[in-house]
């Protein structure tokens, strides 16, 4: 169950993460403004936070984890910890986003 934990939340998290420098690239290079940047960006985040507790919601019924009254639980827990993560993600790279500097 601890495993499930770690392995939905470093999913959610490299996503985003990986969400969040594709998107700061693009402002970089000036093909986004920084403000469609920060818009995009916050729009992958709830998609991924949705589609990663979705999908560990899907694998936590397969494994079995909704069968008992303990696992159940946990597994709700791992959901929001998912979406703990992605937010979290989403705040860091909000504060982050920079715009290319000009002379």
């Amino acid at each position: 169950m601890i495993a499930f934990f770690l392995v939905s939340m470093g999913i959610a998290g490299v996503v985003c993460f990986v969400a969040y420098f594709l998107l700061q690239r693009k402002v970089l290079e000036e093909t986004l403004t920084l403000d469609d940047g920060k818009g995009y960006f916050l729009i992958a985040c709830i998609l991924i936070g949705f589609l990663i507790s979705a999908g560990g919601f899907y694998v936590g019924q397969t494994a079995g984890y909704d069968q008992q009254e303990g696992t159940s639980t946990m597994m709700a827990l791992a959901i929001l910890l998912d979406i703990m993560v992605t937010l979290l993600v989403l705040i860091y790279g909000l504060v982050k986003f920079r715009e290319p500097e000009h002379y």
